[in-house]
Protein backbone atom coordinates (compact mmCIF):
# COMPACT_ATOMS: atom_id res chain seq x y z
CA UNK A 1 0.00 0.00 0.00
CA UNK A 2 1.45 3.40 -1.22
CA UNK A 3 2.00 5.81 1.46
CA UNK A 4 -0.17 8.96 0.88
CA UNK A 5 2.84 11.10 1.37
CA UNK A 6 0.76 14.60 1.28
CA UNK A 7 -1.25 13.59 4.77
CA UNK A 8 1.73 12.86 6.19
CA UNK A 9 3.54 16.52 5.46
CA UNK A 10 -0.13 18.01 6.22
CA UNK A 11 0.79 16.21 9.72
CA UNK A 12 4.18 16.86 10.11
CA UNK A 13 4.05 20.51 8.76
CA UNK A 14 1.09 20.81 11.88
CA UNK A 15 2.97 18.82 14.59
CA UNK A 16 5.85 21.75 13.81
CA UNK A 17 3.46 24.62 14.15
CA UNK A 18 2.39 23.26 17.39
CA UNK A 19 6.04 22.53 18.53
CA UNK A 20 6.91 26.38 17.61
CA UNK A 21 3.49 27.29 19.32
CA UNK A 22 4.58 25.15 22.40
CA UNK A 23 7.63 26.73 22.42
CA UNK A 24 6.41 30.52 21.97
CA UNK A 25 4.01 29.50 24.80
CA UNK A 26 6.60 28.06 27.01
CA UNK A 27 8.66 31.17 26.22
CA UNK A 28 5.82 32.88 27.43
CA UNK A 29 5.28 31.08 30.55
CA UNK A 30 9.10 31.28 31.38
CA UNK A 31 8.70 35.16 30.92
CA UNK A 32 6.10 35.39 33.26
CA UNK A 33 7.60 32.78 35.97
CA UNK A 34 11.07 35.28 35.25
CA UNK A 35 9.58 38.71 35.98
CA UNK A 36 7.51 36.84 38.84
CA UNK A 37 11.09 35.58 40.72
CA UNK A 38 12.05 39.16 39.62
CA UNK A 39 9.37 41.05 41.62
CA UNK A 40 9.98 38.71 44.41
CA UNK A 41 13.79 39.36 44.14
CA UNK A 42 13.48 42.93 44.02
CA UNK A 43 11.08 43.10 47.26
CA UNK A 44 13.62 41.30 49.05
CA UNK A 45 16.34 43.61 48.08
CA UNK A 46 14.08 46.55 49.00
CA UNK A 47 13.28 44.92 52.00
CA UNK A 48 16.99 44.33 52.71
CA UNK A 49 17.64 48.02 52.24
CA UNK A 50 14.86 49.07 54.68
CA UNK A 51 16.66 46.44 56.83
CA UNK A 52 19.53 48.42 56.31
CA UNK A 53 17.87 51.79 56.39
CA UNK A 54 16.26 51.00 59.93
CA UNK A 55 19.79 49.78 61.56
CA UNK A 56 21.52 52.75 59.91
CA UNK A 57 19.02 55.16 62.18
CA UNK A 58 19.65 52.94 65.21
CA UNK A 59 23.49 53.80 64.76
CA UNK A 60 22.73 57.45 64.06
CA UNK A 61 20.64 57.62 67.35
CA UNK A 62 23.37 55.69 69.51
CA UNK A 63 26.07 57.68 67.91
CA UNK A 64 24.33 61.21 68.48
CA UNK A 65 23.58 60.18 71.75
CA UNK A 66 27.18 59.32 72.53
CA UNK A 67 28.86 61.92 71.23
CA UNK A 68 26.73 64.39 72.73
CA UNK A 69 27.79 62.94 76.03
CA UNK A 70 31.74 62.78 75.38
CA UNK A 71 31.75 66.65 74.54
CA UNK A 72 28.26 68.35 76.10
CA UNK A 73 27.92 69.51 72.59
CA UNK A 74 24.28 69.69 71.04
CA UNK A 75 25.61 69.79 67.20
CA UNK A 76 26.08 66.30 68.03
CA UNK A 77 22.66 65.66 68.53
CA UNK A 78 21.27 66.25 65.13
CA UNK A 79 21.61 63.10 63.97
CA UNK A 80 19.67 61.48 67.07
CA UNK A 81 16.99 63.92 66.50
CA UNK A 82 16.73 62.99 62.42
CA UNK A 83 16.85 59.50 63.71
CA UNK A 84 14.08 59.76 66.15
CA UNK A 85 12.13 61.51 63.57
CA UNK A 86 12.35 58.93 61.14
CA UNK A 87 12.76 55.61 63.08
CA UNK A 88 8.95 54.88 63.32
CA UNK A 89 8.20 55.63 59.56
CA UNK A 90 11.51 53.74 58.50
CA UNK A 91 10.38 50.85 60.92
CA UNK A 92 6.82 50.83 59.72
CA UNK A 93 7.98 50.35 56.40
CA UNK A 94 9.83 47.02 57.42
CA UNK A 95 6.76 45.47 58.79
CA UNK A 96 5.00 46.25 55.82
CA UNK A 97 7.27 45.46 53.22
CA UNK A 98 7.76 41.59 54.96
CA UNK A 99 4.09 41.50 55.58
CA UNK A 100 3.66 42.02 51.51
CA UNK A 101 6.02 39.27 51.13
CA UNK A 102 4.42 36.75 53.78
CA UNK A 103 6.82 36.99 56.11
CA UNK A 104 5.45 39.08 58.93
CA UNK A 105 7.91 37.64 61.22
CA UNK A 106 5.14 38.53 64.11
CA UNK A 107 7.56 37.37 67.10
CA UNK A 108 10.88 39.40 66.08
CA UNK A 109 9.24 42.15 65.55
CA UNK A 110 7.59 41.53 69.00
CA UNK A 111 11.32 41.88 70.86
CA UNK A 112 12.24 44.87 67.93
CA UNK A 113 9.54 46.99 69.38
CA UNK A 114 10.27 46.07 72.90
CA UNK A 115 14.24 46.84 72.25
CA UNK A 116 14.08 49.77 70.28
CA UNK A 117 11.14 51.10 72.61
CA UNK A 118 13.74 50.42 75.57
CA UNK A 119 17.03 51.76 73.70
CA UNK A 120 14.69 55.01 72.91
CA UNK A 121 14.12 55.46 76.77
CA UNK A 122 17.52 54.87 77.64
CA UNK A 123 18.66 57.45 74.93
CA UNK A 124 16.85 60.20 75.98
CA UNK A 125 17.32 59.41 79.51
CA UNK A 126 21.44 59.65 78.85
CA UNK A 127 20.59 62.49 77.21
CA UNK A 128 18.25 64.42 80.27
CA UNK A 129 21.25 63.05 82.62
CA UNK A 130 24.08 64.98 80.49
CA UNK A 131 21.42 68.15 80.41
CA UNK A 132 20.99 68.10 84.53
CA UNK A 133 24.13 66.39 85.65
CA UNK A 134 26.91 67.56 83.08
CA UNK A 135 30.21 65.48 82.97
CA UNK A 136 29.29 62.79 86.08
CA UNK A 137 26.84 61.96 83.59
CA UNK A 138 29.92 59.63 82.08
CA UNK A 139 30.51 57.35 84.88
CA UNK A 140 27.37 55.87 84.82
CA UNK A 141 28.82 52.61 83.02
CA UNK A 142 25.84 50.52 83.68
CA UNK A 143 23.79 52.81 81.73
CA UNK A 144 26.38 51.96 78.86
CA UNK A 145 26.56 48.73 79.51
CA UNK A 146 22.92 48.52 79.29
CA UNK A 147 22.76 50.45 76.23
CA UNK A 148 25.37 48.17 74.21
CA UNK A 149 23.33 44.74 75.39
CA UNK A 150 20.16 46.05 73.77
CA UNK A 151 22.52 47.28 70.76
CA UNK A 152 23.67 44.01 69.93
CA UNK A 153 19.59 42.62 70.55
CA UNK A 154 18.57 45.14 68.26
CA UNK A 155 21.02 44.03 65.46
CA UNK A 156 21.04 40.51 66.36
CA UNK A 157 16.90 40.72 65.38
CA UNK A 158 17.89 43.39 62.25
CA UNK A 159 21.06 40.69 61.03
CA UNK A 160 18.17 37.27 61.15
CA UNK A 161 15.85 39.32 59.39
CA UNK A 162 18.52 40.18 56.85
CA UNK A 163 19.75 36.76 56.77
CA UNK A 164 15.97 35.39 55.81
CA UNK A 165 15.85 38.08 52.92
CA UNK A 166 19.64 36.97 51.93
CA UNK A 167 18.82 33.67 51.90
CA UNK A 168 14.91 34.22 50.03
CA UNK A 169 17.16 36.30 47.18
CA UNK A 170 19.28 33.11 46.80
CA UNK A 171 16.52 31.07 46.69
CA UNK A 172 14.55 33.23 43.92
CA UNK A 173 17.70 33.35 42.03
CA UNK A 174 18.92 29.53 41.90
CA UNK A 175 14.60 29.66 40.62
CA UNK A 176 15.03 31.55 38.25
CA UNK A 177 18.51 29.99 36.91
CA UNK A 178 16.87 26.47 37.26
CA UNK A 179 13.55 28.01 35.36
CA UNK A 180 16.05 29.76 32.44
CA UNK A 181 17.55 26.18 31.84
CA UNK A 182 14.93 24.60 31.39
CA UNK A 183 13.14 26.93 29.62
CA UNK A 184 16.26 27.22 27.28
CA UNK A 185 16.54 23.29 27.24
CA UNK A 186 12.68 23.59 26.11
CA UNK A 187 13.45 25.69 23.34
CA UNK A 188 16.31 24.25 21.74
CA UNK A 189 14.56 20.63 21.87
CA UNK A 190 11.37 22.29 20.55
CA UNK A 191 12.66 24.24 18.12
CA UNK A 192 15.00 20.97 16.80
CA UNK A 193 11.77 18.68 16.62
CA UNK A 194 9.70 21.56 14.66
CA UNK A 195 12.77 22.29 12.47
CA UNK A 196 12.50 18.12 11.58
CA UNK A 197 9.11 18.00 11.39
CA UNK A 198 9.11 21.23 9.41
CA UNK A 199 11.97 19.71 7.31
CA UNK A 200 10.35 16.08 6.88
CA UNK A 201 7.20 17.56 5.93
CA UNK A 202 9.19 19.47 3.06
CA UNK A 203 10.75 16.52 2.09
CA UNK A 204 7.40 14.75 2.17
CA UNK A 205 5.76 17.54 0.00
CA UNK A 206 8.87 17.30 -2.44
CA UNK A 207 8.38 13.51 -2.88
CA UNK A 208 4.34 14.06 -3.34
CA UNK A 209 5.34 16.88 -5.89
CA UNK A 210 7.71 14.23 -7.65
CA UNK A 211 4.92 11.87 -7.57
CA UNK A 212 2.19 14.31 -9.34
CA UNK A 213 5.04 15.64 -11.67
CA UNK A 214 5.66 11.80 -12.62
CA UNK A 215 1.77 11.08 -12.96
CA UNK A 216 1.08 14.16 -14.86
CA UNK A 217 3.90 13.10 -17.51
CA UNK A 218 2.09 10.11 -17.63
CA UNK A 219 -1.04 11.62 -18.04
CA UNK A 220 -0.07 13.90 -21.00
CA UNK A 221 1.52 11.32 -22.90
CA UNK A 222 -1.95 9.33 -22.05
CA UNK A 223 -3.41 11.96 -23.67
CA UNK A 224 -1.34 12.17 -26.09
CA UNK A 225 -1.62 8.84 -27.33
CA UNK A 226 -5.18 8.90 -26.84
CA UNK A 227 -5.29 12.25 -28.97
CA UNK A 228 -3.38 10.52 -31.91
CA UNK A 229 -5.73 7.33 -31.76
CA UNK A 230 -8.28 9.80 -31.27
CA UNK A 231 -7.42 11.35 -34.84
CA UNK A 232 -6.46 8.70 -36.17
CA UNK A 233 -10.15 6.93 -35.62
CA UNK A 234 -11.65 10.83 -36.63
CA UNK A 235 -9.31 10.10 -39.86
CA UNK A 236 -11.05 6.99 -40.30
CA UNK A 237 -14.85 7.94 -39.59
CA UNK A 238 -14.33 11.02 -42.00
CA UNK A 239 -12.89 8.82 -44.27
CA UNK A 240 -15.75 6.90 -43.91
CA UNK A 241 -18.12 8.93 -43.77
CA UNK A 242 -16.97 10.52 -46.65
CA UNK A 243 -17.26 7.07 -48.27
CA UNK A 244 -20.87 6.71 -47.20
CA UNK A 245 -21.71 10.04 -48.61
CA UNK A 246 -20.03 9.19 -51.92
CA UNK A 247 -22.47 5.92 -51.66
CA UNK A 248 -24.85 7.73 -50.61
CA UNK A 249 -24.70 9.83 -53.69
CA UNK A 250 -24.21 7.29 -55.98
CA UNK A 251 -26.77 5.48 -55.07
CA UNK A 252 -29.20 8.60 -55.57
CA UNK A 253 -27.99 9.30 -58.96
CA UNK A 254 -28.18 5.72 -59.46
CA UNK A 255 -32.18 6.20 -58.42
CA UNK A 256 -32.48 9.16 -60.59
CA UNK A 257 -31.08 6.99 -63.15
CA UNK A 258 -33.43 4.60 -62.81
CA UNK A 259 -36.31 7.27 -62.37
CA UNK A 260 -35.18 8.64 -65.93
CA UNK A 261 -35.54 5.29 -67.12
CA UNK A 262 -38.93 4.25 -65.81
CA UNK A 263 -40.14 7.82 -67.39
CA UNK A 264 -38.78 7.44 -70.12
CA UNK A 265 -40.08 3.72 -70.36
CA UNK A 266 -43.69 4.75 -69.99
CA UNK A 267 -43.49 7.59 -72.38
CA UNK A 268 -42.09 5.00 -74.92
CA UNK A 269 -44.03 2.10 -74.37
CA UNK A 270 -47.23 3.53 -72.64
CA UNK A 271 -47.37 6.90 -74.55
CA UNK A 272 -46.93 5.12 -77.98
CA UNK A 273 -49.06 2.21 -77.47
CA UNK A 274 -51.86 5.00 -76.04
CA UNK A 275 -51.35 7.06 -78.79
CA UNK A 276 -50.88 3.91 -81.65
CA UNK A 277 -54.62 2.99 -80.02
CA UNK A 278 -56.14 6.69 -80.47
CA UNK A 279 -54.17 6.67 -84.31
CA UNK A 280 -56.03 3.53 -84.89
CA UNK A 281 -59.45 4.64 -83.66
CA UNK A 282 -59.82 7.65 -85.77
CA UNK A 283 -58.37 5.92 -89.08
CA UNK A 284 -61.58 3.14 -88.28
CA UNK A 285 -63.97 5.93 -87.75
CA UNK A 286 -62.80 7.51 -91.29
CA UNK A 287 -62.74 4.04 -92.58
CA UNK A 288 -66.73 3.66 -91.47
CA UNK A 289 -67.67 6.79 -92.37
CA UNK A 290 -71.06 8.04 -92.24
CA UNK A 291 -71.29 4.91 -89.97
CA UNK A 292 -71.48 5.52 -85.98
CA UNK A 293 -69.45 2.72 -84.17
CA UNK A 294 -71.20 3.00 -80.50
CA UNK A 295 -68.01 2.02 -78.84
CA UNK A 296 -66.12 4.90 -80.98
CA UNK A 297 -66.06 7.64 -78.62
CA UNK A 298 -65.59 5.35 -75.62
CA UNK A 299 -62.15 4.07 -77.26
CA UNK A 300 -60.65 7.07 -77.84
CA UNK A 301 -61.28 8.21 -73.80
CA UNK A 302 -59.50 5.42 -73.01
CA UNK A 303 -57.17 6.30 -75.77
CA UNK A 304 -56.65 9.78 -74.16
CA UNK A 305 -56.33 8.65 -70.55
CA UNK A 306 -53.70 5.96 -71.11
CA UNK A 307 -51.79 9.16 -72.56
CA UNK A 308 -52.42 11.13 -69.58
CA UNK A 309 -51.35 8.16 -67.02
CA UNK A 310 -48.52 7.62 -69.48
CA UNK A 311 -47.69 11.91 -68.95
CA UNK A 312 -48.69 12.17 -65.15
CA UNK A 313 -46.43 8.95 -64.18
CA UNK A 314 -43.71 10.09 -66.28
CA UNK A 315 -43.51 13.76 -64.90
CA UNK A 316 -43.50 12.14 -61.18
CA UNK A 317 -40.94 9.65 -61.50
CA UNK A 318 -38.41 12.48 -63.26
CA UNK A 319 -39.54 15.88 -64.47
CA UNK A 320 -38.05 16.71 -67.64
CA UNK A 321 -38.31 20.26 -66.81
CA UNK A 322 -35.68 19.83 -64.20
CA UNK A 323 -33.08 18.29 -66.64
CA UNK A 324 -33.69 20.96 -69.31
CA UNK A 325 -34.34 23.90 -67.63
CA UNK A 326 -33.01 23.32 -63.73
CA UNK A 327 -34.33 23.95 -60.59
CA UNK A 328 -36.78 26.86 -60.89
CA UNK A 329 -38.78 26.00 -64.05
CA UNK A 330 -39.36 22.26 -62.26
CA UNK A 331 -40.70 23.92 -58.84
CA UNK A 332 -42.71 26.05 -60.86
CA UNK A 333 -43.92 23.44 -62.92
CA UNK A 334 -44.35 21.36 -59.46
CA UNK A 335 -46.76 24.08 -57.91
CA UNK A 336 -48.83 24.37 -60.65
CA UNK A 337 -50.33 20.91 -60.38
CA UNK A 338 -49.83 21.41 -56.41
CA UNK A 339 -52.62 23.88 -56.88
CA UNK A 340 -54.63 22.15 -58.95
CA UNK A 341 -54.71 18.94 -56.89
CA UNK A 342 -55.34 21.09 -53.27
CA UNK A 343 -56.82 23.82 -52.23
CA UNK A 344 -53.18 25.19 -50.73
CA UNK A 345 -52.06 28.95 -51.84
CA UNK A 346 -48.48 29.04 -53.05
CA UNK A 347 -46.14 32.38 -53.22
CA UNK A 348 -43.34 31.62 -54.98
CA UNK A 349 -39.99 33.83 -55.40
CA UNK A 350 -37.03 32.58 -57.15
CA UNK A 351 -33.33 33.63 -57.85
CA UNK A 352 -31.69 32.66 -60.58
CA UNK A 353 -30.45 28.85 -60.45
CA UNK A 354 -27.80 28.76 -63.55
CA UNK A 355 -24.91 28.50 -60.90
CA UNK A 356 -26.33 25.32 -59.16
CA UNK A 357 -25.08 22.16 -60.98
CA UNK A 358 -27.33 18.97 -61.96
CA UNK A 359 -26.60 17.63 -58.65
CA UNK A 360 -28.00 20.51 -56.21
CA UNK A 361 -31.05 21.19 -58.89
CA UNK A 362 -31.54 17.23 -58.49
CA UNK A 363 -31.39 17.71 -54.78
CA UNK A 364 -33.23 20.87 -54.10
CA UNK A 365 -35.86 19.97 -56.07
CA UNK A 366 -36.53 16.16 -54.24
CA UNK A 367 -35.82 18.47 -50.94
CA UNK A 368 -39.15 20.72 -52.14
CA UNK A 369 -41.03 17.73 -52.81
CA UNK A 370 -40.61 16.26 -49.43
CA UNK A 371 -41.60 19.25 -47.57
CA UNK A 372 -44.27 20.23 -49.82
CA UNK A 373 -45.36 16.34 -49.21
CA UNK A 374 -45.26 17.13 -45.28
CA UNK A 375 -47.26 20.01 -45.08
CA UNK A 376 -50.41 18.93 -47.27
CA UNK A 377 -50.01 15.89 -45.10
CA UNK A 378 -49.41 17.34 -41.72
CA UNK A 379 -49.32 20.99 -41.59
CA UNK A 380 -53.11 21.81 -41.81
CA UNK A 381 -51.85 24.70 -43.81
CA UNK A 382 -53.64 27.16 -46.07
CA UNK A 383 -50.54 29.38 -47.49
CA UNK A 384 -47.24 27.81 -48.52
CA UNK A 385 -44.29 30.25 -49.45
CA UNK A 386 -41.45 28.93 -51.45
CA UNK A 387 -38.30 32.02 -51.85
CA UNK A 388 -34.80 31.58 -52.44
CA UNK A 389 -32.39 33.99 -52.87
CA UNK A 390 -28.34 34.17 -53.93
CA UNK A 391 -26.54 35.65 -50.63
CA UNK A 392 -22.91 35.10 -49.86
CA UNK A 393 -21.85 32.87 -52.31
CA UNK A 394 -24.55 30.91 -51.47
CA UNK A 395 -27.97 29.37 -52.70
CA UNK A 396 -30.79 30.19 -49.76
CA UNK A 397 -33.78 28.36 -50.36
CA UNK A 398 -36.65 28.80 -47.51
CA UNK A 399 -40.08 26.77 -47.55
CA UNK A 400 -42.33 28.28 -44.99
CA UNK A 401 -46.16 27.57 -44.19
CA UNK A 402 -48.96 28.80 -42.02
CA UNK A 403 -49.96 25.62 -40.37
CA UNK A 404 -49.71 24.24 -36.81
CA UNK A 405 -45.81 24.48 -36.78
CA UNK A 406 -43.25 21.13 -36.16
CA UNK A 407 -44.82 20.53 -32.40
CA UNK A 408 -43.48 17.33 -31.05
CA UNK A 409 -41.75 16.22 -34.83
CA UNK A 410 -38.58 14.22 -33.55
CA UNK A 411 -35.30 15.01 -34.78
CA UNK A 412 -34.68 11.62 -37.02
CA UNK A 413 -37.92 11.59 -38.13
CA UNK A 414 -38.17 10.11 -41.75
CA UNK A 415 -39.15 12.87 -43.55
CA UNK A 416 -37.12 15.45 -41.70
CA UNK A 417 -34.17 13.19 -42.32
CA UNK A 418 -34.43 12.64 -45.78
CA UNK A 419 -34.19 16.69 -46.20
CA UNK A 420 -31.50 17.06 -44.14
CA UNK A 421 -29.53 13.90 -45.93
CA UNK A 422 -30.35 15.56 -49.13
CA UNK A 423 -29.31 18.81 -48.43
CA UNK A 424 -25.71 17.47 -47.12
CA UNK A 425 -25.65 15.28 -50.45
CA UNK A 426 -26.36 18.62 -52.10
CA UNK A 427 -23.40 20.12 -50.26
CA UNK A 428 -25.42 22.59 -47.67
CA UNK A 429 -27.21 22.17 -44.55
CA UNK A 430 -31.08 22.62 -43.58
CA UNK A 431 -32.44 23.98 -40.50
CA UNK A 432 -35.88 22.98 -39.19
CA UNK A 433 -37.95 25.16 -37.09
CA UNK A 434 -41.22 27.29 -36.47
CA UNK A 435 -41.88 30.58 -38.26
CA UNK A 436 -41.45 33.59 -36.68
CA UNK A 437 -45.58 33.98 -36.99
CA UNK A 438 -46.99 30.36 -37.15
CA UNK A 439 -46.50 27.30 -38.88
CA UNK A 440 -43.16 26.05 -39.99
CA UNK A 441 -40.29 27.14 -41.57
CA UNK A 442 -37.53 25.07 -43.71
CA UNK A 443 -34.15 26.55 -44.44
CA UNK A 444 -31.41 24.93 -46.57
CA UNK A 445 -28.10 27.05 -47.37
CA UNK A 446 -26.38 25.49 -50.66
CA UNK A 447 -22.75 27.08 -51.49
CA UNK A 448 -22.48 28.08 -55.15
CA UNK A 449 -18.76 27.81 -55.04
CA UNK A 450 -19.02 23.46 -54.80
CA UNK A 451 -21.10 23.57 -57.95
CA UNK A 452 -17.57 22.98 -60.08
CA UNK A 453 -16.39 20.15 -57.87
CA UNK A 454 -19.94 18.56 -57.76
CA UNK A 455 -20.26 18.80 -61.83
CA UNK A 456 -16.64 17.02 -62.10
CA UNK A 457 -17.67 14.31 -59.61
CA UNK A 458 -20.92 13.73 -60.71
CA UNK A 459 -21.15 13.20 -64.56
CA UNK A 460 -24.93 13.19 -63.95
CA UNK A 461 -25.85 16.42 -65.80
CA UNK A 462 -27.89 16.96 -68.62
CA UNK A 463 -25.21 15.87 -71.23
CA UNK A 464 -25.32 12.05 -69.58
CA UNK A 465 -29.32 12.45 -69.64
CA UNK A 466 -29.47 13.58 -73.21
CA UNK A 467 -27.00 10.66 -74.08
CA UNK A 468 -29.56 8.28 -72.44
CA UNK A 469 -31.88 9.78 -74.73
CA UNK A 470 -34.46 11.46 -72.58
CA UNK A 471 -36.69 13.58 -74.06
CA UNK A 472 -39.43 15.53 -72.39
CA UNK A 473 -43.05 13.67 -72.53
CA UNK A 474 -44.95 15.24 -75.13
CA UNK A 475 -48.87 14.43 -76.18
CA UNK A 476 -47.71 13.85 -79.94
Amino acid sequence: MRLLTFPVAAGLLLAGCVAFVATAYGEYRSLGELTRQEGLRAHALRTQQLISDLNALLIDLETGTRGFLITGDAVFLQPYERARQDLDASYNQLKEALARSGDAQEAAFTRLDRFIAERRLQVESNVENRWRRGESALKDRQAYVAGKQLMDEIRGELGRLKSLQQRRIDGIESAVALQTRETTLLAQVLLLAGGLMVAAAMGALWVERERRDSAERALRESHARLEGAVAERTRELSEALGRIQSFAAELDRSVEAERRRLAREVHDHLGQLGTAAKMLALSMARKIAPAKEPMHDEMLAIADEVIGAARRISNTLRPPLLDDFGFGAAVQHYVQGLQRQSELVVDLDLAPDDALSSEQHNQLFRLLQEAATNVLRHAQAHQLSIESRVEDGAYRLRIEDDGVGPGDVRADASGLRNMRERAVLAGGELSFGPAPRRGTRIEVRVPLAAADRQEDGAGDGPDRENEEGWNEVSDR
